[in-house]
C-alpha cells in the first residue's frame, strides 16, 4: 500500500490501533502514521535510538528508549503526558496490563530491575534481578514472566512483585525474547540451541527442543501449535503439548536468519515473519507452504503487525511498509450558499461525501479557511450530505478565502475539496469636523460641527467619541440628523494648541476618525470656566459675599462691646444668658458668621 522512510534502521515492531501505525526507528524517533496511506500524523523524538516496541492503551502510547526514559504520550497528538527517568538504557518493550506498565532495565548497581509503574507514573513495585533484563515481560493469570541474560526465567506476582519462581533453562545463554504464555505454560527460547516449555505455576521444564542454532524470536501460539524462528534461517512449528516437530520452512535448506517474531493472521490462516534475506514471508499455518513473499531493500527483524486484513513492518532499509488491499479514496464536494460575504455574515456550506460509488456516512470532516473565519460542527442531514456554517472574519480589503474540507474515515483514503468565498470589508465611515471658533481664551467653549458619511451617503445613529491632547471636557454629542452631529468642547485653562480627535463608529461599518487643532490663548474666560460643574465666577462671588458677611458680623460685635475696661454691669443677666452659646469666643462667632454667609449664598 505504501512505504514510509525514517532516518535509520527500523528494528522494532509496529503497533496498529485507531487507524494509526506507531513504530520507532533507530534514529530516536517514534512515528505515528496513517494506517491507510502512510502519511505522518506526528513524530516524537528521544535523545537515543529506540529498539523497543511501544505499548498503546486507552489513548496513551508508552515508549521506552535507550536514553533510559519511558514516555507516556498522547495517542492523537504525540504530546508528553509524563516521562520517567531510569538509571540504565531500555531495550525491553513495555507491556500494559491491568492499569500498569511493565518493563525491564539494564544494569542498576550491577543488577537489573523489572519495573511496574501505574499509568499515573507512580511506582507500583520493582523487582531487582541479578542480570540484565532485555527480555520483554509477558503478563497472564496474575503473573509477570521474563528472562534474564544469565539464562534464568523469572515469574513474579503481578500485584506485589514478589518472586514466585526462578528457573535456569539449563545452559548459559541469554534470554532476550519475550516468553509466550498459553495453556498454563511458558514457551521461551534462548540465545543457544534450546527452545523449551515450562509450567507456568512452578517453572518446572516440561519439554525442550533442540534447534541447532540460537533462538532470537518470541513464539506465536495458537490452536495447539507453537511457532518460532532461529538465527539459522528455519521457521519451526511444534506441537505445543509435546514439543514434537510438525513442520519447518523451508522444507530443505535455510533462508536468511530469522529474528522477526512470527505473527498469526488467524482470519486468513496465515503466518508472517521477516528474514535477514530482505524478505517478508507469508506461510500457510497448516503445512507451512509459502503463500507469498515481499522483498525490501534490507533485512527484516521487525515483527509484523496484522490489522484490518493488512500487515505492517519495518526494515533495515530505514522504511516502514504497509501491505494489503489499497483502501478506496473518499470523494468530496463543497458548495457555499453565498459566495460573497461581509464580516460576520454567514454562508451555509453543503458537503457531499461518497466512497466512489455510494454516499458515505460517519465521515469526519475537517474545515479550514485560508484567511480565517469560523465553522460550526458539520452535521449530516441525509446519508453522505453534511452542512456547516461559515462565518466571515473581519477584513480590511477584498480578499478571496479558499475553503477546504478534508473527509476521513477508517478504512478509506482521505478525500478533499475546495471552494472560494469573496470576503468584503465593512464600508468605511468618513468623519469631517470644524470648530467654531478656531481660537479662544482658556476655559472657553468651542462648538464642534461633525459630519459622518459613507462615501457621499450621510450616516445617522453613529457613536461619536471625542478626546483632546491637552485636556478639557466635551458635552455629549447631539445627533442632528442627516449625518450631522454637534458637541461643545470646553477648553482647559492653560494656553495650548490641543489636537481634538473625533472617532465615529456604527455596526456594519468600519470606524472612521478625523482630527483638528484649535488655539487657546489670552485671559481665561471665567464666565465659562467651571469647577466641579459650578461656574468659576459664581464661586468667586460666593467667596466675596462670605467675606463681606463675616466682616459685618465682626464690626457689629465691636460696636456692642463697652470701650472702658472698668465697666461691669451689676444688674442681673438677661434670660438668654443661660443659653449654651452665651459668652462664645471670637472663633465660634466667626464660624457662625461663616455658616450664615454660606446659607445666604445658597439662598441666592
Amino acid at each position: 500500500m505504501w512505504p514510509f522512510t525514517t532516518g535509520a534502521y527500523v528494528y522494532a515492531s509496529p503497533v496498529v490501533t485507531d487507524g494509526m501505525v506507531f513504530i520507532p526507528s533507530w534514529d530516536g524517533n517514534l512515528y505515528a502514521l496513517d494506517e491507510y496511506n502512510g502519511a505522518q500524523r506526528w513524530v516524537f523524538s528521544t535523545s537515543a535510538p529506540i529498539y523497543a516496541t511501544p505499548a498503546v492503551a486507552n489513548g496513551v502510547v508508552y515508549l521506552a528508549s535507550r536514553d533510559s526514559r519511558v514516555y507516556a504520550l498522547n495517542e492523537q497528538t504525540g504530546s508528553v503526558i509524563w516521562q520517567r527517568a531510569n538509571i540504565s538504557p531500555i531495550t525491553s518493550s513495555p507491556v500494559y496490563a491491568d492499569g500498569k506498565i511493565f518493563y525491564g532495565t539494564w544494569f542498576v548497581r550491577f543488577n537489573s530491575v523489572l519495573m511496574a509503574v501505574y499509568t499515573n507514573n507512580t511506582v507500583a513495585w520493582q523487582y531487582v534481578g541479578d542480570d540484565t533484563i532485555k527480555s520483554s515481560p509477558s503478563v497472564n493469570n496474575g503473573r509477570v514472566v521474563f528472562g534474564q541474560n544469565n539464562g534464568y526465567v523469572v515469574a513474579v506476582n503481578e500485584t506485589t512483585g514478589a518472586q514466585l519462581w526462578k528457573v535456569a533453562i539449563g545452559v548459559a545463554a541469554s534470554i532476550s525474547t519475550a516468553p509466550a504464555l498459553a495453556y498454563g505454560r511458558v514457551y521461551v527460547g534462548a540465545d543457544s540451541n534450546r527452545f523449551l516449555a515450562m509450567n507456568q505455576t512452578t517453572g518446572s521444564i516440561i519439554w525442550t527442543f533442540s534447534t541447532g542454532a540460537f533462538n532470537a524470536t518470541s513464539a506465536a501460539v495458537s490452536s495447539g501449535v507453537v511457532y518460532f524462528g532461529t538465527g539459522k534461517g528455519i521457521l519451526y512449528a511444534l506441537n505445543a503439548t509435546t514439543g514434537a516437530q510438525l513442520w519447518t520452512y523451508p522444507k530443505a535448506g535455510t533462508i536468511g536468519g530469522i529474528s522477526s517474531s512470527p505473527a498469526l493472521a488467524l482470519g486468513s490462516n496465515t503466518l508472517l515473519f521477516g528474514s535477514s534475506d530482505h524478505s517478508l514471508y507469508a506461510l500457510n499455518v497448516t503445512g507451512g507452504g509459502l503463500l507469498w513473499k515481499y522483498t525490501t531493500g534490507g533485512g527484516i527483524s521487525s515483527s509484523p503487525a496484522v490489522a484490518d486484513s493488512r500487515v505492517f513492518f519495518g526494515s533495515w532499509d530505514t522504511k516502514v511498509y504497509g501491505l494489503g488491499v489499497i483502501a478506496p479514496r473518499l470523494q468530496a464536494t463543497i458548495f457555499p450558499s453565498v459566495t460573497s460575504l461581509k464580516p460576520g455574515q454567514v454562508s451555509i456550506l453543503t458537503i457531499t461525501v461518497t466512497n466512489g460509488s455510494a454516499p458515505q456516512s460517519g465521515v469526519t470532516l475537517a474545515l479550514s479557511s485560508s484567511v480565517g473565519g469560523g465553522f460550526t460542527q458539520p452535521v449530516m442531514g441525509s446519508i453522505g450530505v453534511y452542512s456547516s456554517n461559515f462565518t466571515a472574519p473581519l477584513v480590511n480589503s477584498v480578499v478571496s478565502s479558499i475553503i477546504q474540507v478534508v473527509a476521513s474515515e477508517s478504512g478509506f483514503l482521505s478525500g478533499s475539496a475546495f471552494t472560494t468565498i469573496t470576503l468584503n470589508p465593512f464600508p468605511p465611515l468618513t468623519v469631517a469636523a470644524s470648530p467654531t471658533p478656531v481660537s479662544i481664551t482658556p476655559g472657553g467653549e468651542i462648538v464642534l460641527m461633525i459630519r459622518v458619511t459613507n462615501g457621499t451617503t450621510p450616516v445617522t445613529g453613529a457613536t461619536i467619541f471625542l478626546s483632546s491632547s491637552a485636556g478639557g471636557s466635551f458635552s455629549n454629542p447631539t445627533d442632528g440628523g442627516n449625518g450631522n452631529y454637534t458637541a461643545v468642547y470646553t477648553t482647559p485653562l492653560q494656553a495650548s494648541n490641543p489636537t481634538v480627535t473625533i472617532q465615529a463608529s456604527k455596526p456594519g461599518f468600519a470606524s472612521g476618525q478625523n482630527t483638528l487643532t484649535v488655539t487657546i490663548n489670552g485671559i481665561p474666560n471665567l464666565t465659562n470656566l467651571k469647577v466641579v460643574g459650578v461656574p468659576f465666577i459664581y464661586l468667586i462671588a460666593g467667596i466675596a459675599l462670605l467675606f463681606l458677611l463675616v466682616l459685618i458680623a465682626l464690626v457689629s460685635r465691636r460696636k456692642r462691646e463697652p470701650t472702658s475696661p472698668y465697666y461691669h454691669p451689676v444688674e442681673a443677666p438677661p434670660a438668654y444668658a443661660s443659653r449654651p452659646d452665651f459668652g462664645e469666643g471670637l472663633s465660634s462667632r466667626f464660624r457662625r458668621g461663616l455658616f450664615t454667609g454660606l446659607a445666604a449664598i445658597g439662598g441666592s
